[in-house]
Order: structure tokens, then sequence, then C-alpha cells
């Protein structure tokens, strides 16, 4: 049996989803994850700071078939860590449970529809991309780090 990664996104005032979360060996996220959520008392907690020790990690427990849970915020596919596990590991390897995404959450909040949206990420990347983005199209959302 080739175990699976699960990925579990949460949303705006939503938790994570505790089934997923029994029997976990491994529990990687951000600190503020990590502190959110019921883990079990026996994982192995990893914070995530650079991605590829923590891949390195996950790659580890699933050579042994143990049981490893990555946590995110929103829609861990949109602009998320999805797409690094699955370069790394294969889309076919991965759970993926999503959340509502911050976006979806910002325009809800200010009654807008946002199918007409462009969406852009500052979070790591150049920020000069974003801002002609911003520049060039009437409806645009951003997303950005803490």
């Amino acid at each position: 049996m080739t175990s699976k990664i699960a990925v579990v996104g949460t949303g705006t005032g939503t938790a994570y989803d505790t089934e997923v979360l029994r029997g976990a060996e491994l529990v990687v996220g951000g600190r503020r994850h990590l502190d959110a959520a019921a883990l079990p008392r026996a994982a192995e907690r990893v914070v995530l700071g650079p991605l590829a020790p923590a891949l390195d990690i996950v790659e580890e427990y699933l050579g042994k078939e143990r049981r490893v849970v990555v946590l995110a915020s929103g829609d861990p596919g949109f602009f998320g860590v999805v797409r690094a596990l699955a370069e790394r590991f294969g889309p076919g390897r991965l759970d993926v449970r999503p959340g509502v995404s911050s976006v979806a959450t910002a325009f809800a909040r200010i009654g807008l529809p946002w199918d007409d949206a462009v969406v852009v990420s500052a979070h790591g990347r150049e920020l000069r991309t974003a801002v002609n983005v911003c520049r060039a199209r009437p409806k645009v959302a951003v997303l950005t780090g803490p």
C-alpha cells in the first residue's frame, strides 16, 4: 500500500478536520496552524520554514508507510503547498481537503463576485509583477505574506 499525504486547509472561522488529524504520526504546518489544531500527542511536529527540509522529513515518513498530515491556510491548491507536494511526491499521493480560500472570504465580506477577478501572489515573489497586474486590470486580489 502506498501511503498518502493528507493536506488539510482551513477557511476563515472553520476548524481543521479532526478525523484526518487522528492517528497522524507527522504533522507539518506553520506555527499558527500547529498551535490551532488538536494534534495527536505522539505526532512529530515540523514547523514550516524552508520547504525543502520539511519535504525531506515527509519523504522519510512516507518511506516507512507512516501517516503524514500537512496543514495549510484556505485552499492549499490555490497558491499553496499542493504544487510543491505534487511535484515531489506525485498528485496521486495527495488527499487534499481544502478550506475556503482567503480570496473567496475577502470578496464575500465585501459583497462582490470574483469570477472576473485576477488573482496574483506577491508572497515570496517579485512585487513588481503584482503591481503591474493591478495597474492593468480592474479587479485584482493580491496575496501577500504576514
